[in-house]
C-alpha cells in the first residue's frame, strides 16, 4: 500500500492545481512554444515514474509483470486526458490537444526512464 500513496497524492495535487483559475506557475511564452508544455511534460513524467514504481514494488502485483510498464503509461496518459477534460469545467481554464500530447510524451518518458532504471538495477 505504501507504494500507492505517492502516485495517488500526486494525482490529487494535479487535480487541485488544475482546479485553480490561475496556477501558481510562471508562464513566459516563446514564439513557437510555451513553457506550459514543458510543465505538462515534467508533471506527467513524474506521474509515470510514480505509477511504474508502484506497479513494480507493490506486492502482490495487481498486473502481470509483462504489463507493468504499459499499464503505468496507460493510466498516466488517461489521467492526463481526464485532467484536460476537468479543466473545461474550471473558469479561466481550457483543454488543448497540445497539452495532452505533452502529457502523453511525459508519461511515456517517465515510465521508460523507470523501466531503464529497474532494468539496470536488476542487471547489476
Amino acid at each position: 500500500m505504501k507504494y500507492w500513496v505517492p502516485p495517488v497524492l500526486y494525482m490529487a495535487l494535479i487535480f487541485a492545481i488544475s482546479s485553480m483559475e490561475q496556477p501558481p506557475l510562471p508562464m513566459p511564452e516563446f514564439e513557437w512554444l510555451t513553457i506550459d508544455k514543458l510543465y505538462h511534460f515534467i508533471e506527467y513524467a513524474i506521474l509515470g515514474v510514480l505509477l511504474a514504481r508502484a506497479f513494480v514494488k507493490a506486492k502482490p502485483s495487481i498486473v502481470p509483470s509483462q504489463l507493468v510498464w504499459g499499464t503505468a503509461a496507460l493510466i498516466s496518459i488517461l489521467y492526463g486526458a481526464s485532467d484536460e477534460w476537468h479543466q473545461t469545467f474550471v473558469p479561466g481554464r481550457f483543454a488543448t490537444l497540445a497539452d495532452w500530447v505533452a502529457d502523453v510524451v511525459g508519461s511515456v518518458a517517465g515510465v521508460f526512464g523507470a523501466y531503464l532504471y529497474y532494468k539496470k538495477k536488476r542487471n547489476s
